[in-house]
């Protein structure tokens, strides 16, 4: 089915303050949109681990297995993208995922695009739709359903029309490199920058070099110096205050490192911009 044609019935719709977490992954017999209010956590589908920020906003298909794990509060929708099941309003719990019989679908009627699940960050501009399409739905009346029908409608929209954002591996690196430039000096290493994350150290440093084509040591470094510079430009600290300030161990690998970088020692650098 195409998005214009289709005509959404909301079977569900509640925030769940509880820890979405179990033992394996699970299937929907319906479609899902999840929205991360609070908390931190992890995606795990496909076998790959997602980060699960506030504000990320998700889309699977029927019979797509996920696995969340940490703490937290989520709004969720069930939902068919036609009306050829608005009897059945129960929603059924996600078995697990041997135990998943297709028979038991709400509605075979699935959208042609996209194919695969949807992950969203940043996705704060949906939140107010979501959060109106839960308290609509409470009502639990016919003006209810074709308000919620229409809004979850142009969520989808809004959604779709933006999926060619929701790479989670470029989006990934894009956090990976906003964090180093804002905590450069804060950071010790690959296992803090790992857990922060919620990647392992080793995989995280693979794949930021696999995307960027430099070391997350060389990021740190490089934005430390950039760091540097200024301080030296823009204030009277000494060079060893500096030093220490960026994150440096002491003032002579500190000069050493930024001579690498910027062909002169720091207090020639300085005496260039006075």
């Amino acid at each position: 089915m195409k998005l214009q044609d289709c005509n959404p019935f909301l079977r569900a719709a509640e925030l769940q303050p509880a820890v979405l977490e179990g033992q394996g992954a699970r299937m929907a017999y319906d479609h899902r949109l999840f929205y991360i209010l609070e908390g931190k956590g992890l995606l795990v589908l496909e076998g790959e681990e997602h980060p699960l920020p506030p504000d990320t906003l998700l889309f699977f298909r029927p019979g797509v297995g996920y696995h969340f794990r940490g703490k937290l509060r989520v709004a969720v929708l069930n939902f068919d993208v036609s009306r050829s099941c608005t009897h059945r309003q129960k929603p059924l719990c996600p078995p697990p995922v041997a135990e998943f019989d297709p028979a038991l679908c709400f509605d075979g009627t699935v959208l042609s695009e996209p194919q695969k699940p949807v992950i969203l960050y940043n996705g704060m501009t949906f939140r107010e739709d979501i959060l109106t399409l839960v308290r609509s739905f409470q009502r639990g009346d016919a003006i209810a359903d074709a308000v919620t029908s229409a809004l979850l409608k142009k969520l989808l929209a809004e959604l779709l029309s933006n999926r060619e954002q929701t790479d989670p591996t470029r989006l990934l690196i894009d956090r990976v490199r906003r964090h180093i430039r804002m905590f450069a000096a804060e950071i010790r290493d690959n296992e803090q920058l790992g857990q922060e994350f919620g990647y392992h150290p080793v995989y995280l440093a693979s794949l930021y070099k696999e995307q960027t084509g430099e070391t997350l040591h060389h990021a740190i470094t490089a934005e430390r110096i950039r760091l540097a510079g200024e301080w030296l430009t823009r204030t009277d600290h000494s060079i060893e205050q500096i030093a220490y300030d960026t994150g440096f161990s002491s003032r002579s690998y500190f000069c050493t490192v930024f001579k690498e970088f910027n062909g002169v020692t720091p207090g020639q650098y300085r005496a260039q911009r006075k």
